[in-house]
């Protein structure tokens, strides 16, 4: 079951990487389409991209709200092997995307408007409050991806961090599960990547990789 659950986590991250390439691709090919249409209209060469260039970098600006949008939502789940990680991100994603077409949504009608100046206000207050909002959150699931990633700890293992010592139960996406002498502790992800953390060295032979010991 677990090399099945391996099997299908792999499967969909091969599967992200060539979307990730697609999604980047069409990025850029909007963004030199929008930067063409700008050169034209300014130089005057056609007459009707001239009159309607609002509609065509509106129409354009859609395009790239969704390519950019789509890019970032694939790259929350790039670094996800577990398919309880994989499951977590899907929520960030769906978020990233809520935010990012919402966002994008406004840029373009601040285009179509007349009035740029008001979109790019408008996507940096947005960004700005996302950020903000989100912050310890996107740094709880950065977190955990690394500690997934690099096997800082695993389950099952004692360790100790900030005078807290227990046996790893879980790792979440947000808190790391310790079971304590006491009773459970929860500490966030952010917390055993940014605090040091002592645990017994593990079993290698002939030294190992950094991770494994």
């Amino acid at each position: 079951m677990m090399e099945e659950n391996g099997t299908a986590s792999q499967t969909v991250l091969n599967s992200n990487k060539g979307h990730i390439t697609i999604w980047l691709l069409g990025t850029i090919v909007m963004i030199g389409a929008i930067m063409i249409t700008l050169e034209i209209s300014q130089r005057n060469i056609s007459t009707f991209i001239s009159t309607q260039e609002k509609y065509i970098i509106a129409l354009e600006a859609t395009v790239l709200v969704a390519f950019l949008v789509e890019l970032l939502a694939r790259l929350t789940v790039l670094g996800s092997r577990l398919p309880r990680m994989i499951q977590h991100t899907a929520r960030l994603r769906l978020v990233v995307r809520i935010v990012g077409y919402s966002t994008g949504s406004l840029f373009v009608l601040s285009i179509l408007a007349s009035n740029p100046t008001l979109g790019i206000s408008i996507a940096a207050i947005a960004g700005v409050a996302v950020a903000f909002a989100t912050q310890n959150i996107v740094a709880s699931i950065s977190a955990a991806l690394i500690l997934t990633n690099t096997h800082i700890v695993r389950i099952g293992e004692e360790i100790s961090v900030n005078d807290i010592q227990g046996t790893v139960e879980d790792i979440g996406v947000t808190h790391t599960v310790l079971l304590a002498d006491d009773g459970v502790v929860f500490v966030p992800n952010s917390v055993l990547i940014s605090s040091p953390v002592r645990r017994k060295k593990r079993m290698t032979e002939s030294g190992g990789k950094a991770d494994e010991w």
